[in-house]
């Protein structure tokens, strides 16, 4: 059932991903037919993201107290609608609420919910569980922008809107019924009866038999800040070129077709990142694997700022592709690993509004600096200077030699930290 539960999660990122990603192909015919200004239309799809921060914490917490199938049938209602009435649209304020805020809501029920569920399942192999999960998101970068060109191209665009609302329903709804809660044996630490290991899933490593980690506990506990800054810091360095690169290509001389073919270049490569970091993960570790994803991300933002030729920008593509890919799904594992999943989606909802946040400001945040500084040069420095941070805390997080070290610093008792395996 496990593999079941699986399969239906990566089938459920893809439509939720990929439709969401797509917002790209209907920026320019919207704003066209409206005569709205680019960065005005796209504030609905910076709105998705800035929605789907709070919605996701709620949702984390509802899924801990009523059940992850529940969410996700609400969640899928909600994104499907709010994608087909961006059909229906006449003015901003309607797209704003249809794309970004109902379909925001929806789009938060991938986050927390449905990554609990399958890290429910999957105690020992969860990295390569996480990797296969969210290479959904690759694939469905790949499909559904493909998809909704097309049908731009053969109908309109409120034809491939009403189509992409209808197709999350068709696919999302009928796997949402297949997400469960594994019966009594199905785990892997059950099946192997280690009872070590089903008390450190329990509670995590930072957490004792009586932690129940309330939000209060949560947000007293140093480790856990030092986990939101990273997250923050490494999601605002990495948004800004996902938003700005194909601009930045063009602004090169490359040709405006292949400069979008970079953004393939990227999802293909991230598909691959997830796969290949998960394993990874469950040989080295979830918190190094993310020390390293940061690391080579950065790298890679850094010598993008000299590309002048379109070999330099896919190197760039494949590099920062495979990192980033790696790093998203990581961070549910390294959430599990430190508090466990007694309170999972909680914390991961906690941690999710601030990263969500950072996705969804690193494109205002670049566009404003080239605006200022009139070249992409600036704002992909600051993306390697966050980059920087962002590796040093992880580095932080990663490198924990001394059992007791981590526990007097968040706060808590050093015989539950002495449990973790470091």
């Amino acid at each position: 059932m496990a593999w079941v539960v699986l399969g239906a999660a990566f089938l459920m990122q893809m439509v939720f991903s990929g439709v969401h990603f797509s917002f790209g192909v209907f920026l320019k015919p919207v704003a066209e037919e409206f005569g709205w200004g680019r960065g005005t239309t796209a504030f609905a799809y910076t709105l998705l993201w800035w929605v789907s921060s709070p919605a996701g914490l709620l949702l984390g917490w509802l899924s801990d107290r009523i059940g992850t199938r529940k969410i996700l049938v609400f969640g899928a209602i909600l994104f499907g609608l709010g994608v087909f009435l961006s059909s229906r649209i006449e003015n901003l304020w309607q797209f704003c609420l249809y794309f970004g805020v109902l379909a925001g809501i929806g789009r938060a029920a991938d986050r927390a919910p449905l990554l609990s569920a399958v890290l429910q399942f999957f105690r020992r192999r969860k990295g390569l569980a996480m990797g296969i999960t969210l290479s959904g998101t690759g694939v469905g970068t790949l499909l559904f922008p493909w998809l909704a060109r097309h049908m731009i191209t053969v109908v309109d665009w409120r034809a491939a809107f009403a189509a992409m609302g209808l197709l999350s329903w068709l696919i999302l709804l009928p796997t949402a019924f297949i997400i469960r809660k594994p019966r009594e044996g199905e785990t892997e630490a059950e099946q192997k009866g280690d009872r070590e290991l089903q008390a450190r899933e329990l509670n995590g490593i930072l957490g004792t038999a009586d932690t129940d980690w309330t939000m209060s506990q949560v947000l007293r506990n140093r480790i856990f800040w030092i986990f939101v800054v990273t997250g923050l810091a490494c999601c605002v360095s990495h948004s800004l070129p996902l938003a700005h690169i194909v601009a930045y290509a063009s602004d090169k001389g490359i040709a405006d077709l292949t400069a979008a073919g970079i953004l393939g270049v990227i999802g293909v490569s991230a598909a691959a990142g997830r796969l290949m970091w998960g394993v990874t993960a469950d040989i080295i570790g979830s918190r190094k694997t993310v020390f390293c994803c940061i690391g080579l991300q950065t790298l890679a933002m850094f010598l993008v700022a000299f590309a002048q030729s379109l070999p330099a920008f896919y190197l760039f593509a494949v590099g920062f592709g495979l990192a980033y890919g790696g790093v998203l799904p990581l961070y549910a594992v390294v959430t599990r690993e430190l508090f466990g999943m007694k309170r999972f989606g909680t914390v991961y909802g906690m941690h999710s509004l601030v990263t969500s946040f950072g996705m969804g400001g690193g494109g205002i945040v670049g566009g404003y600096l080239f605006d200022f500084s009139g070249s992409y040069f600036v704002p992909l420095m600051t993306s390697t200077v966050l980059g920087i941070i962002a590796t040093g805390f992880a580095a932080r997080l990663a490198f924990l030699t001394e059992p007791g070290a981590p526990a007097q610093e968040a706060g808590i008792p050093v015989e539950a930290a002495a449990q973790a395996e470091i």
